[in-house]
Order: C-alpha cells, then structure tokens, then sequence
C-alpha cells in the first residue's frame, strides 16, 4: 500500500513537471539568496570575532575637545602599578594616505623589544629575524597594501612622506598571511620608532595605551580606577567592540532580510494565485481521487507531499548553490555589501561556518509559507462536493 502511495505520488510529480519547475527554480533562487547572506554574515562574523581574542582589554585614549589625541606614554607607570594589571603598552598606528587622497595604508608600531608583541608577531609568521628586520627600515604589508604597491611600480620598498615633507624609504621585508586579509588587508607593520616617524607622532607620545587585565571579574572595577587616574580619556573595551562588531552585522542583516521578506511575500502570493487557478483537469483529478474513496485528509496528504517534495528539492538545490557562491566562488558583488570596496581591495577567503540552527530556521522560514499558500487552494476543492467539481 506504501508502494503504491509513493509510486503514484512520483506519477503526480512527474504529470505535472511543468508547473513544478518554475516553482522550483524560484523557490531554489530564493533559498540560494538568503542561504548566500547567513553563510557569508557568519563566515565574517566568526573570523572577525576571532580576530577580537588577540585585542587588549582595554584602550586608553586621550580626548581633547571630543576627539582622540595622542597621549603621553609616561601615564603608563601609574597605569602599571594598578593591582590586577598584567600588561601595559603603548600603541601608535593611523590612516597613512597616498597621494591620489583615495586610498590609505593603516601603520600600525610594533615594539619589538617588547616580548608579547613579538609572540603576537611570532602567531603570524613561522619564523622571523627579529635582527635582519631591524637591520634596516622595513615593514611587513598585508595583501591588499601589497597589490597596490605593484600596481605603481614599488616592488621592494615604498617612500613614505613625513608630515615636515621629509621622504622615508621603507623596504619591503614580508607580505602577511592569506588568513588575515579579512582585517589586515591595508595593514603595514613597522617598528613602532620608524611608525612615529611616518605619522608624525611626538616620541614621548603614542596614538593610544592598551591594558590586559587577565581576570574578567576585575575589568569593571578596573575602569573605574583608570577614570580616576585621569579624566581627559576614553576607555574601550573590548566587549564594546564586540558589541560594535555585532551592531554592524545586525545593521547590514536587517536591511538584506527586509528586502527578502519583500521579495518572499510576493513570490508566496504569486504562488497562492496559481494553485488557487487550478485547472479543470487539476480538478477532476481531485474529484475523482475523492469518488473512488479517498477522504479529504487523504487528498490532503497526497498534494502536502507532492508539494514537499518539490520545496525540499528547492531547499537542498539552493543550500548546495549559497556554499558554493559563498566558499568556492568567494561571494562576488555580495561579499562588497559586507568587506566594502572603498579602499584596498580584499582578497579573503572565507571560512567555511554552518550552524545547524540557522538551517533549521532558515528551513522553516521557508517551507511553511510554501505550503499553506499551495495547501490553502487545494483543500478549497478537497471539500467541494466530487459530483460538483467533475461537471
């Protein structure tokens, strides 16, 4: 009886091929669609909030007049000698423009004498002459800073222009990883002297101070003791950069879902219209399955399956079409809503990160308008008396 149940429901399937293809397709585009943006959003979101571990706790600006200065490194002791502390340092990265003003190198300082900057270092490259890189001026570029410095002919060094007009030619010592690209793209790392020096920053100054504070039930209790200190600063966390990050995702999601839902809503009505138009042949095929015996719920039941099967076909083709645009194609035009293309362009690849409750959800999103717009029609002529629809 199963058999024969199945067999006739692959008969149905096929008799009506026709109609069931362009639904078909559609409904797979549009799986396809918003599948692309949940695999993109948590592929970014997952690198750039692990990229988040390696960022201090917290980041001590000075403000004057609302906006961020630089600040003088010697605050750094009375910051050291508050209990709980592990690590204070100063930073000194900012903007370098090119001189078409329409793309910038982000210098970042390291200390290399500093021994957890040089691990962080260490992280990134296998192995790294900490002595032959400070032999000279150079730098390490990212991917992006890299295409661009070919592109105009500066394939080992680049002649940074100070702020007094004076020219500093940097070599190029080596290119960051393929795996940071997703935030280091237009990074350029230097010695944090020679940084000063191409940023014009004071040398009893730096852009900002960082602070590790290893045990989280202290962090609060920490802040309020840095405001004390000094009352010209502002303090970041890093929970507020994550926060920062997140509100940025949501911001971008929301504006995609609307569009979609947008775009759904119409399909779905679309759809109800032309079940709800069925033809005189649809309807002497329900009558007739509804004379020789067959009760409401099984007519019911039959048409929920036939459409079923062709909504998972659309939401397996679709998933499988989202991984490949996303992980083997690498998201081209939507990867932009995201990276943008303002500055240096990226070249990222992107993890690959599924969660199954966004499967789940997606799914659901999708199969139940699908079915009540087609199911809603069919059961109108289910209930309709056989005799009556077969005139």
């Amino acid at each position: 009886m199963q058999n024969s149940f199945l067999n006739f429901l692959f008969l149905l399937v096929d008799k009506h091929r026709n109609k069931h293809i362009a639904v078909f397709l559609i409904s797979a585009l549009l799986v396809a669609l918003l599948a692309s943006f949940f695999f993109l959003a948590a592929s970014i979101r997952h690198d750039a909030l692990l990229s988040l571990e390696e960022q201090p706790d917290f980041t001590i600006q000075k403000m004057e007049a609302g906006r961020s200065v630089d600040i003088e490194t010697d605050r750094i002791l009375k910051y050291a000698d508050i209990k709980g502390v592990s690590y204070v340092a100063p930073r000194v990265f900012g903007r370098y423009f090119t001189q078409d003003r329409k793309h910038y190198f982000t210098i970042v300082g390291v200390d290399f004498f500093d021994e957890q900057q040089v691990r962080w270092i260490a992280k990134l490259f296998a192995q790294i002459d900490i002595k032959a890189f400070l032999a000279k001026k150079q730098m390490i570029v990212g991917s992006g800073v890299k295409t661009f410095l070919k592109e105009h002919y500066y394939d080992d060094f680049y002649n940074f222009t100070t702020p007094e007009g004076k020219t500093e030619k940097v070599a190029i010592y080596d290119t960051l990883p393929r795996e940071q690209n997703l935030i280091a793209s237009d990074i350029v790392l230097m010695d944090i002297d020679l940084a000063r020096t191409v940023l014009g920053v004071d040398p009893d100054k730096a852009t900002d101070i960082i602070l590790s504070v290893p045990n989280p039930m202290e962090r609060e209790n920490i802040r309020f003791k840095l405001l004390e200190k000094d009352f010209d600063t502002r303090i970041i966390t890093k929970k507020a950069l994550e926060k920062g990050y997140e509100n940025l995702f949501n911001y971008k999601g929301g504006i995609f879902l609307i569009l979609f839902l947008i775009t759904l809503v119409t399909f779905m009505l679309i759809l109800f219209q032309r079940y709800a138009m069925v033809g005189s042949a649809e309807r002497s095929e329900i009558a007739l399955l509804r004379a020789v015996g067959w009760s409401i719920r099984d007519v019911i039941r039959l048409k929920l399956y036939e459409s079923l099967t062709v909504a998972l076909l659309a939401f397996g083709t679709g998933i499988l079409i989202a991984y490949g645009y996303v992980f083997i194609l690498q998201a081209p035009l939507l990867r932009d809503i995201f990276l943008g293309s303002g500055n240096l362009p990226v070249d990222v690849r992107f993890t690959p990160v599924i969660a199954f409750g966004t499967l789940v959800s997606l799914f659901l999103f999708f199969i139940v308008p699908f079915l009540t717009s087609i199911l809603i029609p069919v059961w109108k002529i289910a209930i309709t008396d056989a005799a009556e629809a077969l005139k």
